[in-house]
């Protein structure tokens, strides 16, 4: 039951509000091209270590939700997220020349691992969680939120999305608790599996552990997810 409600809620809680396209056209990235598909990451390379370094760019606009979100949950602080997202691009850029990897948002993930670790571990920071209030604020009236009450015609009867977005929020409210319970290890391992899709073995290459110490800390951090959400009703 939890691992199929996982993968739903973690959009629905955590949103960019904006700090993409403040990063993206910020200076510490080339001129962005308009009109143009993202190219295959393997072209990508060959064009950046060939010194098109305007394709930087267009790496760090493909990816940046992927690391943002996943520093989201790591931290607990969209504010750190943001830093540590920065932070992780930043550092790809410094060693492009030489990056020898097939699997471009994995590499980039395994930079955002290692900084969320560094981070507390240097900083001696607690970590928080984000509160689902922030998210309904943000999304709100005339920006097409969850706040926004829609009419839509269902068998003659209205539906008030608004009530559904609230218990929606609270859901996943429970759910971002429950999951920065998680110690770090399980929390990361489970973030990658169910939210990225990276297989076992895929995880164990990113993280250094055995693919059998991969899949343990899954299912322990699912066995204690489940746990967490019955004491809070979550499926009720």
């Amino acid at each position: 039951m939890v691992e199929k409600c996982i993968s739903g809620f973690f959009l629905l809680i955590l949103n960019p509000f904006g700090y993409k396209k403040d990063y993206i056209e910020s200076k510490t990235f080339y001129e962005k091209r308009k009109g143009e598909r993202f190219l295959e990451d393997r072209e990508l390379i060959r064009r950046i270590q060939s010194g098109q370094k305007e394709y930087l760019n267009e790496i760090a606009e493909k990816y940046y939700d992927d690391i943002y979100y996943f520093c989201c949950y790591q931290t607990g602080s969209r504010e750190d997220a943001y830093d540590l997202a920065q932070e992780t691009f930043l550092r790809f850029i410094r060693y492009a020349e030489h990056y020898r990897y097939s699997n471009l948002k994995g590499y980039l993930l395994t930079i955002a691992m290692n900084l969320c670790r560094s981070y507390f571990h240097g900083t001696g920071r607690t970590r928080t969680v984000i509160g689902a209030g922030e998210h309904i604020e943000a999304n709100g009236a005339g920006q097409g939120g969850p706040a926004v009450r829609e009419e839509a015609e269902t068998g003659g009867r209205e539906l008030d999305t608004t009530a559904q977005a609230i218990e929606v929020m609270e859901q996943s409210r429970l759910l971002t608790e429950a999951l920065m319970k998680l110690p770090d290890m399980q929390r990361e391992a489970v973030l990658l599996h169910h939210f990225y899709g990276y297989k076992n073995r895929e995880i164990a290459h990113m993280t250094g552990a055995s693919c059998a110490t991969v899949k343990s800390r899954v299912n322990q951090g699912l066995g204690k997810l489940q746990q967490l959400l019955n004491r809070e009703d979550f499926y009720e």
